[in-house]
């Protein structure tokens, strides 16, 4: 990456439904921050986002595309780390566990951010899995990410919840363990709670001013993952006495 950029670089880490387009729009509602979608994240276009403004928020450019999967890193220093007109402070993007699946070179990124240690990753979890993967698949199902029909229910397979649950864990352990020494961990839950505190905790952590931030999405009303999950009484009994037991005690 380019040195001397006038701003603090950082990623939103972490996976789909854990609060990340509420903090990306918090986020761009400071002056001194742009925070851009997940960048890497689709696989025939480029999720700028509307605040980007240089090139329309959903880039269907194959070629630019093509770059991106080819020279990831190129494409990171051309188009996200890079100079800008306005004065930011904080400049970031969202990153998510598996945004490597189109890169030609599935190390390449990752190995970059951690080459470069003035990177500083916001890494998002949510403590219950179970409520994660629901909230995925029933945005997956609606093509609703920011909102949902909460009266949508669905059958998850035990060895699908095993495979979430297992994959998510080790990819957050992983990324706590590269990163461990610029990372800021925060809570979903905490996050749509307590909003003001952990947004005062991360514009501390971005080095920007601390202002009243707002956003413009909306959290779901949520039902019950009993009344949602149409087999939860057969996940629960599976994952009794697992690590996993746990996503089941609402």
């Amino acid at each position: 990456m380019k040195s001397r950029l006038p701003y603090k670089s950082f990623i939103i880490l972490g996976t789909a439904r854990t609060g990340s387009t509420m903090l990306w729009s918090y986020l761009n509602s400071h002056p001194d921050i742009l925070c851009m979608r997940g960048v890497y994240g689709s696989a025939k276009k480029i999720n700028f986002g509307k605040f980007y403004g240089e090139l329309p928020e959903e880039y269907y450019s194959e070629e630019l595309v093509k770059h991106r999967n080819n020279k990831p890193i190129d494409f990171l220093e051309k188009y996200v780390y890079k100079n800008y007109e306005k004065p930011y402070k904080a400049v970031g993007f969202k990153y998510f566990y598996n945004h490597d699946r189109h890169l030609i070179d599935k190390k390449e990124l990752v190995d970059f951010f951690k080459e470069k240690s003035d990177i500083k990753f916001i890494h998002l979890k949510r403590d219950n899995l179970l409520a994660t993967l629901f909230s995925y698949k029933r945005a997956l199902a609606q093509q609703q990410w920011t909102k949902a029909n909460t009266s949508f229910q669905t059958n998850i397979s035990v060895r699908e919840c095993n495979n979430y649950f297992q994959s998510t864990i080790e990819n957050q352990k992983r990324f706590d363990k590269l990163f461990h020494d610029r990372i800021l961990q925060v809570n979903y839950d905490k996050l749509t709670q307590g909003t003001r505190e952990v947004l005062i905790e991360i514009m501390n952590f971005l080095g920007v001013d601390k202002i009243s931030l707002k956003t413009e999405t909306q959290k779901n009303n949520e039902i019950k993952l009993v009344d949602c999950i149409e087999n939860y009484y057969e996940l629960k009994d599976y994952f009794k006495n697992t690590n996993y037991e746990e996503f089941f005690n609402e």
